[in-house]
């Protein structure tokens, strides 16, 4: 601010140096005078110009970070995302994120596409099919995978199925959503126990928490969900008869718009270092990241069997 303020100085200087030397008469020295004037002036309007002096170049610098626009859904993988948010470990790395929580994979993917999110969590499956209908989307992390003992997923009955035989359950309908992962795990669940997917009546039902709902209501025999809400279902009656544990068939990724890894490179590396700060966070914090898995995760009711945290990568 010292520049603007001195400026008119100078300026007042000058002229009173023009007046002198027009006091002598002396035309040619009132020539050089105005030459030197002009000079000046010159020189100050480059300097008032230039950035870091003023102006609406300091007023740029002091502006926020753009906002990240960043798509998530309710399940227990995307827990560090939540807490990166929560915890300020975004806004400790400059960067202004903002979290979209969508209930399903498919409203997800339409944000995406349309341009309304940067980037989003979700599954290897939905990113492959997104690069098959050539959309622009690059996968930046995996964050995690079901390689550890601990589900991720699992294939759960209704209370009102409870102690039916497998394909009298089958029959009654399973929810799941198509083009994502659940595809996926529920034919290797089924295979796993010698039932092709031919036998199961599948109930298309993309929205995650009205997944639960209809199986904890009895409207289908049986759902896959993902944690914590195939905890909460366990809850509410519920039984798991297949999971995902340490198989390493579900694996969860981070993901942006190529137009985004583009022209931000170093904000993309400032996001994976505040994940990385969350995921080390959680693995040695679990119970005071609870109240955030249950807001982010849509939780409402109390836990009526212990929840095991994921161990995560970071």
């Amino acid at each position: 601010m010292e520049g603007p303020t001195r400026a008119p100085l100078v300026v007042q200087h000058l002229q009173e140096s023009i007046a002198d030397s027009t006091s002598e008469s002396e035309y040619g020295i009132y020539m050089i005078s105005r030459i030197r004037l002009c000079v000046m002036l010159a020189v100050l309007a480059v300097v008032v110009a230039s950035p870091g002096y003023g102006g609406e170049s300091a007023s740029k610098a002091s502006a926020p970070p753009p906002v990240i626009h960043f798509g998530t859904l309710p399940v227990i993988q995307a827990l560090p995302l939540f807490v990166a948010a929560e915890k300020g470990f975004f806004k400790e790395e400059g960067l202004n994120v903002e979290l979209i929580g969508f209930n399903s994979a498919l409203e997800k993917d339409v944000a995406l596409t349309s341009g309304q999110i940067a980037g989003y969590f979700g599954d290897l499956q939905t990113c492959i099919v997104l690069n098959g209908n050539n959309v622009p989307i690059k996968i930046v992390a995996e964050i995690y995978n079901a390689t550890k003992g601990q589900r991720t997923f699992a294939l759960l009955v209704s209370p009102k199925s409870a102690g039916q035989a497998l394909p009298d359950v089958l029959k009654g309908g399973v929810a799941v959503s198509s083009n994502t992962i659940l595809d996926y795990l529920t034919a290797k669940f089924l295979a796993s126990r010698g039932v092709p997917l031919t036998q199961a009546t599948l109930v298309e039902m993309k929205n995650i928490p009205i997944r639960m709902q209809m199986l904890l209501g009895g409207q289908v025999s049986a759902a896959v969900l993902p944690e914590p809400l195939a905890t909460l279902a366990e809850s509410g009656g519920a039984h798991a008869i297949m999971d995902d544990a340490g198989t390493g068939l579900s694996s969860t990724v981070l993901a942006f718009n190529e137009k985004f890894l583009t022209q931000s490179p170093e904000s993309t590396k400032a996001f994976l270092r505040a994940v990385a700060r969350a995921s080390a966070y959680i693995n040695g914090n679990g119970n005071d990241v609870r109240p955030i898995m249950n807001r982010s995760a849509g939780c409402r009711i109390s836990f009526r069997r212990p929840f095991r945290f994921l161990s995560f990568q970071n």
